[in-house]
């Protein structure tokens, strides 16, 4: 059998031809969608507001360089820190507290815009002309916006409106979809004068024109101090220099150069102040429990004091004994450090009790204890450290997020680790105390043997000497507290001031148009090869030649002026010419016209092409066998009153069937009346010996055949035909039935199978001009290779 030559295409590959000539096929759309994102991305750029951005760097110090140089004191180590967690500082940096505490000295209540002609809205804050002065406001004012549109000098117009119709939520509620809250119901428009006072149920406040408005139109609102964090923290980014770095960089971003400075100078001084405050309050819990301890000491000295003069002038009492005062001074020495364990033991089991309880140990100290147990102090430390951790998490989280369970449960364990070292100190102390006293037992058993006298007066010197030893250091541990306290520094200092940039960042509004200009390229060519994909019909010799092997033996252009009427008679000799080239022409006689489906003009070319066979100086014959649907006669305006359906039921001869036309050599056989069984007649041997008398007769038959995708009339008369024409039309022929006919061409391979294209669009967009159509045909015998 033979095979269709396949043509050497490559469908896996892009054709930059193919592209080129899409794109040129839908230029006006391209360009239309270009310049619609090109002025959209310029309005867009215009009506974007200028971003400024302002930076700060702080040095975040380590306390260990501050510390003291007695590193043995206990007391202030008690109430130093570590070195600084820059993970923390950098959360407390962000924190609500402080940023909160840093906005609020600012005035931001109030933001002032000026609106241009075009809409365009600027953000003034300080640059305002007016100033915006209230004593009242009802919450529901907060975030609204008040227009002000001068009239004159003295004059403005004062405006609240309600939510635009064309906003979405106007349209929400237009649709009935949502009701306007009671405070999006508020409206007001009034005519007011400068510097006097406005009174409504809702606010009451004085507008003062600092100097005179210039701007069509200016708009301002009120936003709640509450609210300041969540409206400006988006701005801010604070981050290290660099992975090992103690200095912090602040970065603010805002759409006014002078307010980003303003706060990021604020923040750097609310965190130092807030750091000196802290340690100010350390420093005042450590004096006041000194001056308790101070007062206690203070009133048992005054009656050691007072005994031992009473004693002195009753018994006349001028010195000691060398012996007396050295066993006194040794017992005053135990009885002195014996009072300080106790001390620290009452110390140790006022903590122990405070634990106990009391669930927030934010007050927990030592006082002047000296820690029999290292460890202790370092838990105490670590406590008030993630104490304080944790509140900080909790300006912004609640007790179930992880990173609070997570303390929590560190918190609770290092209590219970402090409880311990208590007890254990506890023990050290007491176990210290008893050896203490029992040391100070022998050296009384041996003073008892001294003169009563002199008994006495040791007795009562030693608790005055151990008084005034306790005394002495606590008024000097209150002297170093106090210094310390007075010369209280933060623990960071600014390096570099945040300072106003001119320039802003954002936006880059050459880049916004440049890439709206690319954007809109890519979209419009985008919708063209959509557009293209979308097409399902056959529409140029280019989407024929990919969907089928089968040769093109002609193209009729779409008929609509003088010029292409022109073009449309040639393109008919066009395709007499390729016959004539064919191999074996001379027995090309019976020639079929076909199509896929009705309305592709598959009579109007058998009529066309009928004609100009005549014109070569040919006997033509046009058979209408179409017998479902007779219309070639009104091709040449002849009745179809009989036809080929009562020759072949012998109802008339051939003569009397066989009509004249107006062209010479040409003429027509209709179908006459359309018959029930037009198949049978078709098969019939009658139809066969008509077309032996035809062919003895013409030169050619033009048979006009049914649609071959409808009906298989077609398919049977392919076998009678020399040669079958498939008509497809440009614009109308689906592209799927364009596929069927290497179908068809392998089923009829023992005659000759080619395609004209019809009601081809004429133009450079199409690829078409005069001549086009030309060759088409001619130099295929290779596909009809051994065919005959």
């Amino acid at each position: 059998m033979n095979k269709t030559a396949p043509r050497d295409t490559h469908d896996d590959e892009i054709d930059l031809k193919e592209v080129f000539k899409v794109i040129v096929r839908y230029k006006v759309s391209i360009i239309l969608i270009t310049l619609i994102f090109l002025i959209a991305s310029a309005i867009f750029a215009y009506y974007k507001p200028n971003i400024y951005a302002s930076s700060a760097t702080v040095e975040v110090l380590d306390d260990s360089t501050k510390a003291s140089s007695n590193a043995q004191d206990a007391m202030l180590k008690a109430f130093g820190q570590n070195s600084a967690n820059m993970d923390n500082v950098l959360a407390i940096f962000q924190s609500r507290y402080i940023v909160q505490k840093a906005l609020e000295t600012l005035n931001l209540g109030t933001r002032y815009y000026s609106v241009n002609k075009l809409g365009k809205k600027t953000e003034l804050y300080k640059d305002s002309p007016f100033v915006v002065t209230y004593q009242t406001l009802n919450n529901a004012i907060y975030g609204k916006t008040f227009e002000i549109i001068p009239q004159d000098d003295e004059h403005f117009l004062l405006r609240i409106k309600q939510p635009s119709m064309w906003s979405i939520q106007g349209l929400l509620v237009k649709l009935g979809l949502k009701k306007l809250r009671a405070d999006q119901k508020i409206t007001y428009e009034h005519i007011q004068k400068y510097n006097k006072l406005i009174q409504t149920p809702w606010f009451t406040f004085t507008v003062s024109n600092i100097e005179k408005l210039t701007a069509p139109k200016y708009t301002f609102s009120f936003t709640p101090k509450y609210a300041y964090y969540d409206n400006y923290i988006g701005g801010l980014n604070v981050a290290l220099v660099s992975e090992y770095s103690s200095i912090v960089k602040l970065d603010y971003q805002d759409d006014v150069s002078l307010r980003a400075k303003e706060i990021l100078n604020a923040i750097a001084h609310t965190y130092i102040n807030e750091s000196i405050k802290e340690k100010t309050k350390s420093a005042q819990l450590t004096l006041g429990f000194i001056d308790s301890q101070l007062e206690k000491i203070n009133s048992k000295l005054s009656v050691s004091e007072q005994n031992l003069q009473n004693y002195k002038v009753k018994n006349n009492v001028v010195s000691i004994q060398g012996k007396v005062a050295l066993s006194s001074e040794t017992v005053s020495k135990y009885e002195a450090e014996e009072l300080n364990i106790q001390t620290e033991i009452n110390i140790l089991t006022n903590l122990q009790h405070f634990m106990n309880t009391h669930k927030n140990l934010n007050g927990l100290t030592l006082g002047t204890a000296k820690f029999t147990n290292p460890s202790l102090l370092k838990l105490i430390q670590n406590l008030q450290r993630m104490t304080d951790q944790k509140n900080l998490l909790l300006v912004d989280y609640t007790e179930i997020h992880p990173e609070v369970i997570k303390l929590t449960r560190s918190i609770a364990s290092t209590k219970s680790a402090i409880k311990s070292a208590v007890e254990s100190s506890l023990r050290q102390l007491k176990q210290r105390s008893g050896d203490i006293k029992a040391t100070l037992a022998k050296y009384r058993k041996s003073i008892r043997a001294l003169p009563g006298q002199e008994k006495s007066l040791a007795e009562l010197s030693r608790p005055l000497k151990v008084n005034e030893s306790v005394y002495e250091y606590l008024l000097q541990k209150k002297a170093e507290t106090a210094i310390l306290k007075s010369s209280t520094i933060a623990n960071a200092r600014i390096v570099d001031k945040a300072l106003e940039e001119g320039t802003p960042i954002k936006p880059k509004r050459k880049l916004i148009i440049i890439v709206g200009l690319i954007l809109g390229l890519i979209v419009g060519i985008a919708q063209a090869f959509l557009r293209e994909f979308m097409i399902t019909t056959i529409r140029t010799v280019e989407d024929v030649e990919k969907l089928t092997s089968i040769p093109l033996y002609g193209v009729i252009p779409f008929k609509k002026d003088k010029m292409s009427k022109n073009i449309y008679e040639e393109s008919f000799r066009n395709i007499r010419t390729n016959l004539q080239f064919l191999p074996g022409h001379k027995e090309n006689k019976i020639i079929a016209i076909t199509s896929s489906v009705s309305g592709e003009g598959k009579t109007t070319i058998a009529a066309g092409l009928a004609r100009v066979l005549a014109q070569s100086n040919k006997k033509v014959i046009v058979l209408d066998l179409d017998m479902r649907k007779a219309s070639i006669h009104k091709q040449f305006d002849i009745n179809n009153n009989i036809g080929v359906s009562n020759y072949l039921t012998s109802q008339n001869t051939l003569e009397e069937v066989i009509k004249q036309t107006d062209v010479y050599g040409l003429n027509i056989m209709t179908t006459g009346p359309l018959p029930p069984n037009p198949s049978e007649l078709i098969l019939s041997t009658e139809f066969t010996l008509l077309l032996e008398k035809l062919k003895a007769n013409y030169d050619y038959i033009v048979m006009d055949t049914p649609p071959a995708g409808l009906v298989t009339d077609a398919t049977i008369l392919m076998n009678y035909s020399d040669i079958t024409f498939t008509i497809v039309r440009a614009n109308y022929s689906r592209k799927e039935f364009v596929k069927n006919i290497d179908r068809m061409a392998k089923e009829h391979s023992h005659n000759r199978v080619g395609v004209i294209l019809n009601a081809a669009m004429i133009g450079k967009e199409y690829g078409y001009g005069y001549g086009a159509s030309y060759a088409y045909g001619y130099g295929n015998s290779q596909y009809y290779k051994d065919r005959g």
